[in-house]
């Protein structure tokens, strides 16, 4: 007989173990939480005689992200886009929940490092591909994140642009931790660039394959890409451009980035940097905020290179 699930005020280990045994009428021998993801809670189940799985699970307010998955899962998964298999689905559960696929590996991220040139070209073909084949999904015009073309918030690009500085004005504003006048010097070269911005097609790709959400094995081996709830619609080179400043903020190859512009045939040019500084300012807005306790504090020694990186990347744009 299948057990109740418990009801929460956050979810936990137990809830996505009893969502398990109730999917698949399989209890977990271990749960281990991804200590990853700001958004949301994400466990590693193994089981004693199945193979291991990836239990998702958001607020009442991710409700609308969880649909997203499940329908954009159905439209590219057919593609070849590799995304993991959805064993099953709650999205109308207290905590809408997705049990998943887990895909051998972990984020990119964790092993970056240890990977050689040649592997790195190879991951970044894969995501390029991944890319390429989302490009050619359909497009409404619209602009901006959603899982579903027409539901883009945006009339142009630039707005996109600038709403994402926003939102990095208002963290940074309230955390205390960088110079809010950061945010003015870039503003002021997106609105020097608006017409240009505004040229750019509403073109559909993966928002978030960075070093997180591409899962390799630890030699390297492509093994798919995680956490699609929506898409943006825009210039595709915008996850690139977040993949750079994470590596710039947090340290590993750039070299990468550099494989997947070759790959992807996209241009490293001052819009590019001018991306760049936007995402810079992004990760520095995350600091100082509580998410869903997967923050990590703030060291000095970070706080010098994202100023640092920004500043490199302004004089880019400028030049």
């Amino acid at each position: 007989m299948k057990q109740k699930i418990p009801m929460r005020r956050t979810p936990d280990a137990e809830l996505a173990a009893a969502i398990a045994a109730e999917a698949v009428g399989c209890s977990p021998v271990t749960v281990g939480r991804f200590p990853t993801g700001a958004r949301h809670y994400v466990f590693d189940l193994q089981f004693a005689d199945r193979s291991p799985a990836v239990v998702r699970v958001g607020d009442p307010s991710a409700r609308a992200e969880m649909a997203g998955a499940v329908y954009l899962s159905g439209l590219l998964r057919p593609e070849g886009v590799p995304l993991p298999t959805i064993l099953a689905e709650g999205i109308d559960a207290e905590f809408p929940w997705l049990l998943l696929e887990r895909l051998p590996g972990t984020d990119l991220g964790s092993v970056i490092l240890n990977l050689s040139g040649a592997k790195l070209g190879r991951i970044a073909s894969r995501v390029a591909h991944a890319q390429a084949i989302t490009a050619r999904t359909i497009s409404a015009g619209r602009y901006g994140y959603a899982a579903r073309a027409e539901q883009a918030q945006h009339g142009a690009w630039s707005q996109v642009v600038l709403a994402n500085l926003a939102r990095s004005r208002g963290r940074i504003g309230s955390a205390g931790l960088f110079d809010v006048g950061l945010v003015d010097a870039v503003e002021h070269e997106v609105t020097a660039r608006r017409k240009e911005l505004d040229r750019i097609e509403a073109i559909p790709f993966l928002h978030d394959t960075t070093t997180k959400n591409v899962i390799v094995t630890p030699d390297g081996a492509f093994s798919g890409i995680v956490d699609v709830d929506d898409l943006c619609f825009g210039d595709p080179r915008y996850p690139t451009a977040l993949t750079l400043a994470a590596l710039m903020a947090y340290g590993g190859p750039v070299s990468y980035v550099d494989a997947w512009l070759r790959h992807a045939g996209q241009a490293d040019d001052r819009l590019f940097r001018l991306y760049t500084s936007v995402f810079l300012l992004d990760l520095m807005a995350e600091h100082g905020h509580i998410f869903n306790g997967n923050e990590t504090p703030l060291a000095p020694a970070v706080q010098a290179t994202m100023q640092h990186a920004l500043e490199f990347n302004l004089n880019l744009v400028r030049s």
